[in-house]
């Protein structure tokens, strides 16, 4: 009977620590390890559709943060980025991945790479041809041309791992396959920004859920956009509803 009361009040205590469907996982805001279980981890990681095993290493919220302060919420619709600021996107995940991966190492693969990839030896010297170039002879829409050319040449060089690779570590080191930062909604978000105006604390003081401590700050950011956005436009509508009556006049 004394047992059958322990384990209850045991599975009772550690409901209440964790959120729906996430059985385990701590509650609020924690390191990555935290939440994963451990510091290191063998994961299938993909090459160009094919999984090999690596071992990575979970980053903590500062690491993350001395590479580049780039959000996690992405929402559909949201407007193309300028190949420059691509390129500043790809060196920021170049630099999580090359501290993410711990066996094999990045320079270890980059080197694999740099060796045996006839393709990145090809590129190699296309781009000295064009190089050699003199621009300032040519007309301002072969200039433009060849600059492209030259951008995409040493965007395709400077960023040896696949497409997939890229995505999946990225996701990986930030923890958006653990964390429920995906599953909140921008009026979730909103109402948040609006209790903690009142409360005056922070959005993440008012949002449940399994976190990584990098999350934080970047929800944070969020919320309060989101509740900017909405007073703008709340702003908007009030204005429009106040020339509509003068428009329109007094009714008699």
């Amino acid at each position: 009977m004394f047992k059958k009361l322990i384990r209850r009040l045991v599975r009772e205590e550690l409901e209440t620590r964790t959120i729906k469907d996430s059985p385990g996982l701590p509650v609020g805001y924690n390191p990555l390890e935290a939440i994963r279980g451990g510091l290191f981890h063998w994961v299938k990681v993909p090459f160009n559709g094919v999984e090999i095993f690596c071992e990575l290493r979970c980053l903590n919220a500062t690491q993350i943060r001395s590479f580049g302060n780039y959000s996690n919420i992405v929402r559909e619709g949201s407007k193309e980025i300028s190949r420059e600021q691509m390129i500043e996107l790809r060196n920021y995940q170049e630099k999580l991945i090359a501290a993410c991966l711990n066996r094999p190492a990045y320079d270890q693969i980059a080197s694999l790479v740099g060796e045996h990839d006839f393709v990145i030896s090809g590129k190699r010297k296309e781009l000295e041809e064009i190089k050699k170039i003199d621009l300032s002879g040519l007309p301002h829409t072969q200039q433009k041309e060849l600059s492209r050319r030259i951008t995409d040449t040493e965007l395709f060089l400077g960023f040896i791992l696949p497409e997939d690779t890229f995505k999946f570590l990225t996701e990986w080191v930030n923890g958006t396959d653990v964390s429920d930062i995906k599953k909140i909604t921008d009026e979730e978000f909103l109402e948040a920004a609006i209790l903690a105006e009142t409360g005056k604390d922070n959005p993440t003081g008012h949002l449940t859920g399994v976190f990584t401590d990098h999350n934080r700050q970047d929800m944070d950011r969020y919320a309060w956009k989101v509740y900017a956005d909405y007073l703008k436009n709340r702003q908007i509508e009030i204005k429009t509803k106040g020339r509509r009556k003068v428009i329109g006049g007094p009714k008699k």
